[in-house]
């Protein structure tokens, strides 16, 4: 049985009607039970007159029907309050778990599904829909929550009131014969439309201009980042193509590492999170490079520098940040050998011992300024002999096994 329904809502069904009743019949039964006893006994024993008696009788009955009506009368205002004040508590559990799962949105779709979930909830109504389209631009049905059915009719109705919600940044009421909603803009994004069996009161107006808030928040998060992102892959491409320049025989190793990492980290289990750090590491690990003369890059003395020079660039961008601890490490080995820091084992990113097999197999079996290409098999044949020495077992067992289906021809 739903919250609020007849039955929970009934006299002596819940602990406030029975405190009511409680404090009603010490307070007013018991003193009008004594005062009727005193009348009875003391009051109308002396009275002769039958007028007088019946009158003081009807003044006592009269108390005890006041003192029993204003009871009903109270306690139907507390009900009214409770209806209220649990209408008030759903429509707030319902923001607070929409401002979760908005806070959490990877996406605009996700921010306009949450939206119309959380305005079903707070209206009670049979749809909520958010519509994205900016200024000026036509409607566009981005997230359904409730009946469907209803848009078609809902879509007709838009038209001049989408815009203006759109263009003064303030809800929109509509009514029609059997149904009333409204039309609440989220900035930047679109509208939320919902389509209620009542006129929505000041309460669930409210409500629903706090989800509107909350989803522009949450729209232009997701804007931010995407652009974030959008930032960060052109810069990456651009330090790639410079690299390549720079470096010259070397050119596209840096994304044929990426994509042997790629492979190597999607078949260890690594999340989506994991892989995204590990190809932009796998593109930036000789990012250092270009601190190097390129007439220098023959001497191994200056060459070992670039994982450092390139933490040490890519370390203050804080959209870097974590790529930059793969970068200084990708020629660490497995045994401790390697450089710059000699660490071993698992004490080296597994992101970076990724990157120094895909990368020192490229490097074997592509031309370079500084050594002749081997042939693939005797390439897969070194990074064999290399397991647990300069690479780590598991890496070089996928290694292996990519090797055999054929998936490592990078040419």
């Amino acid at each position: 049985m739903k919250p609020g329904s007849s039955h929970q809502l009934s006299i002596f069904a819940q602990s406030l009607d029975r405190a009511a009743f409680v404090a009603y019949f010490l307070g007013a039964v018991v003193p009008f039970v004594a005062l009727a006893w005193l009348v009875n006994d003391y009051v109308l024993p002396p009275l002769h007159d039958g007028l007088a008696i019946a009158g003081i009788v009807a003044l006592v009955l009269s108390l005890g029907v006041l003192s029993a009506g204003a009871f009903l009368l109270l306690r139907r205002v507390a009900l009214r309050t409770i209806q209220q004040m649990r209408g008030d508590n759903e429509k707030l559990e319902a923001l607070l778990e929409a401002s979760v799962r908005l806070a959490a949105a990877p996406h605009e779709t996700e921010v306009a599904s949450a939206a119309a979930a959380c305005a079903l909830r707070v209206t009670g109504g049979p749809a909520a829909f958010f519509v994205g389209a900016q200024p000026g631009a036509a409607a566009k049905l981005e997230a359904v929550a409730g009946d469907r059915a209803q848009w078609p009719a809902i879509e007709l109705r838009l038209g001049d009131l989408f815009r203006q919600a759109l263009a003064e940044a303030r809800p929109v009421l509509w009514s029609a014969e059997r149904a009333h909603g409204a039309l609440l803009p989220v900035e930047g994004s679109g509208a939320i439309t919902v389509v209620a069996p009542a006129r929505l009161d000041t309460s669930t107006m409210r409500s629903l201009t706090t989800l509107a808030a909350q989803s522009s928040v949450a729209a232009r998060r997701v804007q931010l980042v995407e652009a974030q992102r959008n930032f960060f892959v052109h810069v990456t491409d651009i330090l790639v193509a410079a690299l390549d320049t720079h470096m010259d025989l070397q050119a596209g190793h840096a994304r044929r590492v990426a994509q042997l990492s790629n492979r190597i980290g999607r078949e260890l289990g690594l999340d989506d999170a994991r892989r995204q750090r590990l190809h932009f590491a796998a593109l930036l690990h000789d990012v250092g490079m270009l601190r190097i003369d390129p007439t220098s890059m023959v001497d191994k003395r200056v060459a070992r520098q670039h994982p450092i020079l390139g933490h040490r660039m890519l370390a203050p961008i804080q959209l870097w940040a974590e790529v930059a601890p793969l970068v200084l490490h990708h020629h660490e080995w497995f045994d401790g050998s390697g450089y710059p820091e000699r660490l071993a084992g698992e004490a080296i990113p597994l992101e970076a011992r990724i990157i120094g097999l895909a990368e020192a197999f490229d490097s074997m079996t592509s031309a370079s300024s500084y050594k002749q290409p081997v042939t693939h098999e005797e390439a897969v044949r070194r990074v064999e002999a290399g397991n647990g020495s300069q690479f780590d077992p598991d890496v070089v067992h996928v290694f292996l096994e990519l090797a055999r289906r054929g998936d490592i021809d990078l040419a």
